[in-house]
């Protein structure tokens, strides 16, 4: 009878974290199935469970009754410093703050403004046309908009498609 070929690192990876528990679904049904078909990887998988029962023999190291003080004294200036880091975090989301409140406050009061003040008539239009702000001396001298209707009729200048 034929030698067993022995597992791959990969496989044996497989194994192991199957015996962890950490292998779920598909992969830990086939570890399962070739648990069952293969004499080898039985073999192996009952050596891994007997040597991690051997580890529970061994003794088990006792911390020194100084080690929690020295540990936390050397924890101390990192608390420090991150209680630093944390203090100028705090300042810069306080100045933060108080730069959107200012802008935030800005902005109201300009559309506050904008909404309550009244305007005169027509000023949006002048705002918008640069020509009528240009020639605006010229048009104070009208008095009515009759003489505006009057300029608008085609025979007042005589034919302008006429050209030759």
């Amino acid at each position: 009878m034929s030698e067993p070929a022995p597992l791959s690192d990969q496989e044996r990876a497989d194994l192991v974290a199957y015996l962890d528990g950490e292998l779920t679904g598909e992969a830990a049904r086939a570890m399962e199935a070739k648990l069952s078909l293969d004499p080898a990887t039985r073999a192996e998988a009952d050596a891994l469970r007997r040597t991690w029962e051997l580890l529970d023999f061994l003794p088990q190291p006792q911390p020194s009754l100084r080690f929690t003080h020295r540990t936390l004294e050397r924890l101390g200036p990192l608390r420090a410093d991150e209680q630093q880091r944390r203090q100028r975090w705090r300042m810069r989301c306080f100045g933060l703050g108080w730069v959107a409140a200012l802008l935030v406050s800005a902005w109201v009061g300009y559309a506050g403004y904008n909404w309550l003040v009244p305007r005169e008539p027509g000023e949006r239009e002048l705002l918008q046309d640069l020509r009528i702000l240009e020639n605006k001396r010229l048009y104070e001298r009208i008095e009515t908009l009759d003489f505006w209707r009057a300029l608008d009729a085609p025979d007042l200048f005589g034919d302008e498609t006429s050209t030759s």
